[in-house]
Formats: structure tokens, sequence, C-alpha cells
């Protein structure tokens, strides 16, 4: 629940509430089949690597990119070796078939492969070039409006020049703030992070609760619950004209899969990756069309676009409303949940920044470095370099650009190729790769129809209309 969850309900209200939990649905369920698209490439390539120890009879461990590069790229009839000779097409049909009792299909093991060694391997420099173009505009842009949204909402809800009467800017000190907790979080391992994670998820739980909650509560209550709205203000239940609005939000809410290396490496039991994933997808769908569908409908086009400030004016009916409109000596519960509201969803970018500040500087080492990234991941002060360059120029150009609103609707559009378009086109060629090999590309991922080369290329294709689609409106709404 980052920043896209606090623009759902402006987005439902927007395209109605019918089509936008359509939208939601079906947005959930492609980006469920896709993330398998992940996983699968990721066994593939884990495969590759095996079957090249095996023919070069080397230690796996030892092996670099350079390896499953090559091997991707086989010649017909030849496999390029490290050493002067090729091996003929039946000798590289016997040292790449999996050994007798082999255990298949192919699962996700230890050895991480980002996924921009993925494009690398299976879509070429070019595919790699662009995906690292594309992942870096959407990665800077998402920093950028978290440290933005943190900032805002805290020098919102407190003050601190107004608490204690000095000239100072309450936004820039709580990007300050901000900068002390998630840099240092985005230079450790995920590992490291699992109380932190853990506990924030259980407050993402108590978050839907209370927001569906209190406006479930004030829908049936006879006397004013927010400020002095005493009923339903309603919302359209269609509006295509609002679609291009949710698109990318319902897109934006979704999205992990260019983090899906990194979250794969603490699971002990990668045979429950795909489930894992799934049942996070399942969660976003019921939180997601519960929060954007009761909150859209309760406050109309009254909803604020970040939806969590409608819960300034939380009252409960408690208190008394100054001349100014603000409301004071409301009771202690309804005051702890105004503000749990309303900071608690800025305060969750502080788990979802190093996760995306990882996986960013991560894949900037792939481009640095390339092929010979690993022999270079293990050295702490590199990897900290490279998730400093991620983490810190997100955070001083929020410093200068606060209203990030502009600049988010046109970088949140590439996440729909990183998460429709590039597992798509990885699934395909992964497969075609295996198959060169002479190795069985089914995986404990793969899932009959949507797996096929088919239903790839239609999710690889729908990307890249919903890319036209949102960017088109939103250029003829700027003119």
């Amino acid at each position: 629940m980052g920043t896209g969850f606090l623009t759902l309900p402006w987005a439902f209200n927007s395209a109605g509430i019918v089509l936008s939990l359509i939208t939601l649905g079906c947005v959930c369920l492609i980006s469920d089949v896709s993330k398998d698209y992940i996983l699968e490439t990721m066994s593939r390539a884990d495969a590759l690597f095996r079957a090249r120890s095996r023919s070069e009879g080397r230690n796996l461990a030892s092996l670099s990119i350079h390896s499953a590069v090559d091997l991707v790229k086989l010649e017909t009839g030849k496999i390029k070796s490290y050493g002067s000779t090729a091996a003929s097409s039946d000798e590289t049909a016997g040292l790449l078939t999996p050994p007798s009792g082999a255990s298949s299909p192919h699962l996700v093991r230890s050895r991480k492969f980002e996924v921009v060694e993925l494009c690398s391997m299976f879509l070429g420099d070019k595919g790699s070039s662009t995906y690292i173009f594309t992942l870096g505009l959407y990665m800077y842009g998402t920093l950028w409006a978290y440290t933005s949204v943190f900032a805002n909402a805290c020098s919102y809800a407190l003050p601190l020049s107004k608490i204690f009467g000095v000239g100072v800017d309450d936004y820039l000190v709580y990007v300050a703030v901000f900068a002390s907790v998630v840099v240092p979080l985005t230079c450790m391992e995920l590992k490291e992070q699992v109380a932190v994670q853990v506990f924030l998820s259980l407050c993402r739980f108590l978050m839907v609760i209370v927001m569906v909650g209190s406006v479930s509560y004030a829908m049936h209550a006879t006397t004013a619950q927010f400020d002095d709205q005493t009923s339903c203000h309603g919302s359209s239940l269609v509006n295509f004209s609002g679609l291009y609005k949710m698109l990318p939000i319902a897109v934006y809410a979704n999205i992990f899969h260019h983090s899906i290396p990194g979250l794969s490496s603490p699971v002990a039991d990668k045979s429950k990756l795909s489930m894992i994933f799934g049942s996070t997808f399942a969660f976003g769908m019921i939180a997601y069309g519960l929060i954007g569908g009761v909150v859209a409908w309760y406050f109309g086009d009254s909803i604020d676009q970040s939806a969590n400030l409608n819960w300034v004016g939380y009252h409960a009916g408690t208190g008394a409303q100054t001349p100014e409109g603000n409301w004071t000596h409301k009771s202690w519960l309804t005051a702890a949940i105004a503000y749990f509201v309303v900071v608690f969803p800025a305060t969750d970018v502080v788990s979802a920044f190093p996760l995306n500040g990882i996986t960013l500087g991560n894949s900037l080492m792939g481009m640095w470095f390339g092929p010979d990234i690993r022999d270079y991941e293990n050295d702490v002060n590199i990897v900290r370099y490279f998730r400093l360059m991620a983490a810190v120029p997100s955070i001083i150009g929020a410093c200068f650009v606060r209203d990030l609103g502009f600049i988010t609707a046109y970088t949140g559009i590439t996440g729909f190729a990183i998460a429709f378009t590039f597992p798509a086109l990885l699934n395909v060629n992964s497969k075609r790769a295996c198959n060169r090999a002479g190795i069985d590309s089914a995986t404990a991922y793969t899932k009959s129809f949507v797996s096929s080369d088919l239903f790839s290329y239609v999710v690889a294709i729908f990307g890249g209309i919903l890319i036209v689609f949102v960017f088109g409106s939103l250029i003829y709404e700027e003119t």
C-alpha cells in the first residue's frame, strides 16, 4: 500500500465503481499470470546454468553470466564453450539433458537472477537496455513520489512550525527524517528487514479494517461522522471517460514484478513462491476493492486525490467545530483513528522505499558491470554505492519539486511494460532458449494455457496497448 493506494478511491470515483472493480480484477489476474512468467524465466535461467556446469565439468558457483548468455546464443549444431573446441549437436544434447532421475520441472533456486540479467540473457542487449531505461524511469519516479508523500502527509499532520512556534519548512524537515530512515534500510539486505516488513504488513491489515469500518459506520449513522456530511454522496457506476485514470493506478498498486528476484531469495521453500505471490494479489484485489469502492461511494466528488486526507475531518460525532472549520475536543479514540489513517499510508512507504531502492540499485549494478556483476555483488562497498545512487537522487529531487502529480502520471505508464510486456516476452524467449539447448522448458510455475506462447503474446500486446491508450489520453487531457 504505497502511493497507489492513496489515489485508488479517487480513481474509483473517476471511472465508476463497477467499471473500476472490473478493471482492478482484470489487472490483478493478469499481474498474477505475469509474475509466474518471471518465476518461470528465473527457473529456466538456473537450468541453463546447471546445464553449462555439467557440459564444462565446472563448479556451478564458478560460472559467470557469460556462460548463460553464450548458452542462450547457441549457433545451430554448436555450443560455444570456454575451451578451444565446440561440441557437436549430438554431444551438446547429451551434455545439456538433465541426468536420469533429476528432479523436474525446474524451480527457482538459491542463485538470484535480477530481471535485468534475464533480459540480457533472453532479450539481448537492446532488450536489456530498454528494460533498464524503462525501470529507471519508473523506479526513480516512484522513490521520488514516496518521499513527497511522506513529507507532505507528516507536515500536514504534525506541523512542527506551529507546534514549536519556529520558522522552519516542515516539508524539508520531514524529507530529512525520511532519508535518515530509508537510506540505511536501502543499504541493508532484505533478510535484515524481516521484522520491519512483518510489522508494517500487520498495520496494513489494520488500515483496511479502520478505513472500511469507519466509512461503513458513517453510511448508517444518523449524525455526521466526517465534517458535516450526513449521507453518502454516491458515485457513478460506469464512466469510460475516467478509465485512463484508473488503469495506471490499478497497475501501480499491484506492481512488484521487478522486485520478485529479491523477494524470492529469503523464501526457504521456493516451490511455494507462486502461491505466496498469488495470495498477495488476492489480498490486494479484495482490500483495494473494498477501500476504493466503499470510500468512493461515501465521499463521491468530495474525495481527495490522497484519500487519507479525508480523515482529517473525522470526528465520529464527538467534539465541536471551530469557526475556522477545525474539529476540537474529539474523543481520544477518534483522534487516534484520524491520525492513524492520515499518517500511516505515508509512513508505509518507509517499507516500500527500501524494496524498490534495492531493486533499482541492483539493476544499476547489472547495467554497469554487465556479465561481470557476479565478481562485484559481494563487495559491500560497491553494493552500497549503487544503492545510494538509487536512493539519494530521488530524495534530493523531492526537496525541489513537491507536487509530483504531473511527473508520476507519465512515469507510471512504464509500469505497464514492467508488469506485462517484459515478463511475457521473457517467458516466450526463455522457453525457446531451453528448447534450443535440449532442456525441458516446463517449470514448477507453468500453468498450461496461460503459460503458452499465444497467451504470452496477448499479455505483451495488452501492455503495449495500455501504454498507448493512457499516454494518448493524458496528452489529450493536457491539450
